[in-house]
């Protein structure tokens, strides 16, 4: 699939890679981070607005996208923080801005208590947060990871699609995306590696770090879909209430991807974080 701006390479970390697409030039870096069972291309409509004031990095979580999961080691939350990190080292990068969406979410709220002094600002997209997930949609399909083991690729594919269609408020948007967001997990290895996340998820994560979040000092943007039937409202008022000067922005006409349905409202707040920081 081509983007729409800039280039995607495969960059060295430790012993495996990860797949990142890269926008602009200028201005301080922002680094993308999805959540599941997406992949960089969650933020096709929000990377060109803000590749125009500064430089843009989407990743693929390793095991996700085009990123490759190395056997043997943890594909949690904590895991997939200490991979960017080593990104980021891999890249001379010192400090970015940070903005994470569903699973991305968790993970920024990771880096932003535990590693801050690499953590310019910080911004949560309907994100993973305390102990409100994993989300129902998601739940049910942990509690069938042995059969999404099962499943040929194209069984899950199939299977994926309208689940995904329900979180999105503007259906008319969704096709090519979910286009972009199921293929990876059509490949042969797809059902394989979707189970290994799912079984991966645990809400220890970010409840460990909940008590650090009213301690930051970082600039800070919450973005939350007011249409989201998964990761429901309440948090992300709960959470932006937690993050010291925070500001909130709700979303009217947007349901969990909200980087989808609206990708001027999310481009708009991450500029907005870039600024402040």
């Amino acid at each position: 699939m081509d983007l729409p701006i800039g280039e995607t390479q495969l960059v060295p970390v430790g012993d495996t890679a990860m797949n990142v697409w890269t926008a602009g030039d200028d201005g301080p870096t922002v680094l993308l981070v999805h959540g599941i069972p997406t992949n960089h291309r969650l933020w096709w409509d929000v990377v060109p607005a803000v590749a125009e004031r500064a430089r843009v990095l989407a990743v693929d979580m390793a095991g996700y996208g085009d990123s490759p999961a190395p056997d043997g080691q943890p594909v949690d939350l904590a895991a997939q923080a200490a991979r960017l990190l080593d990104l980021l080292d891999a890249l001379g990068l010192d400090r970015v801005v940070v903005v994470g969406h569903d699973l991305g979410g968790g993970v920024a709220q990771i880096l932003a208590t535990t590693a801050s002094d690499r953590v310019a600002g910080l911004g949560v997209v309907d994100g993973v947060c305390y102990d409100a997930w994993p989300v129902p949609l998601v739940r049910a399909m942990k509690a069938g990871w042995p059969l999404v083991r099962q499943l040929p690729p194209s069984a899950l594919g199939t299977a994926l699609r309208p689940a995904l269609r329900t979180l999105f408020a503007h259906q008319e948007r969704a096709a090519p995306f979910l286009d972009r967001f199921v293929e990876p997990w059509e490949r042969p290895d797809g059902p394989r590696l979707l189970s290994r996340h799912l079984r991966s998820l645990d809400s220890v994560y970010t409840q460990t770090v909940a008590p650090f979040l009213s301690r930051l000092t970082v600039p800070a943007e919450v973005v939350w879909g007011r249409q989201d039937h998964q990761m429901k409202p309440e948090h992300g008022q709960r959470l932006a209430d937690d993050l010291p000067g925070a500001r909130l922005t709700w979303v009217d006409d947007a349901s969990h991807f909200v980087p989808a349905d609206r990708p001027d409202v999310v481009a708009e707040a991450v500029l907005r974080l870039v600024d402040r920081a």
